[in-house]
């Protein structure tokens, strides 16, 4: 956003990425882009400062853009001071406020935004961003394993492109399970369709076998839990709808075969 209303070349919708303000604000060091932890500066003396800094011009750049994240922890009388000056903002400024929790904000303060919803990312989007990075990489790493890292990342590419960079600075360019298992404890793909097997065929010695192993093996039973109900729960939205199932093609052929 900072690099689409600065951006020497157009200034009027995508940046150019290439022109000295759109790099400066990629790498961080654009003085007119201010970037603000409401979590640590969330007093209202804090935000009465940034009120009388917002009214000095801008120093390079066409518009001087500040990024106040976690927002919502502001106090109240913090976000009161702030709701002035978005009132009435400077011409020359923006401010983007960045939250995990909305309805936390003061309606004053959401009524005088535009807002716009970041929804999670899809599973199968996350592992294809992440084969393309194993693949330039050169990386050996399997589905089952991106898939993993994938669900852990609930939505968030970054998260999973850091999972997947710790993985590497752990196991080199061989990415194994139980590299994956020291830095999530995260139990194997395959372990959900043996236990799953065991139940169609109301063996339940092999059941409790299995979940023993788990527990053996060091791996977190309440973690586990949660990631069976996921993988139940694929197996009733496969049976009504496969289209609703976010997941790579291969691993839904292999949830039909218990349909």
């Amino acid at each position: 956003m900072a690099k689409a209303v600065n951006c020497l070349t157009n200034g009027k919708g995508e940046p150019c990425g290439t022109c000295p303000m759109c790099q400066a604000i990629t790498e961080g060091r654009a003085l007119d882009v201010i970037e603000i932890d409401a979590a640590s500066n969330r007093g209202v003396d804090e935000i009465r400062d940034l009120r009388e800094r917002v009214n000095y011009a801008p120093n390079q750049a066409r518009y001087k853009v500040y990024i106040i994240d976690e927002v919502h922890m502001l106090t109240k009388e913090a976000s009161n001071a702030l709701l002035k000056t978005l009132e009435e903002p400077p011409p020359h400024v923006i401010f983007i406020l960045a939250t995990t929790a909305p309805f936390k904000l003061p309606l004053t303060v959401l009524s005088r935004c535009q807002r716009f919803d970041f929804r999670r990312i899809k599973s199968k989007d996350i592992i294809e961003k992440l084969a393309e990075i194993a693949k330039d990489e050169s990386l050996e790493v399997n589905e089952d394993i991106l898939l993993q890292i994938a669900q852990a990342s609930e939505g968030s590419m970054r998260d999973g492109i850091s999972v997947l960079d710790q993985l590497i600075s752990l196991g080199g360019k061989k990415v194994t399970q139980e590299d994956l298992q020291a830095i999530l404890g995260i139990v194997p793909q395959e372990t959900f369709f043996k236990l799953t097997k065991a139940l169609v065929e109301n063996n339940t010695k092999g059941a409790l076998d299995l979940i023993n192993q788990i527990i053996d093996q060091g791996y977190d039973i309440r973690h586990f839990a949660t990631d069976l109900l996921e993988h139940f729960r694929n197996l009733l939205m496969l049976k009504i709808n496969e289209e609703v199932v976010d997941l790579p093609k291969d691993l839904r052929e292999r949830l039909k075969e218990f349909k």
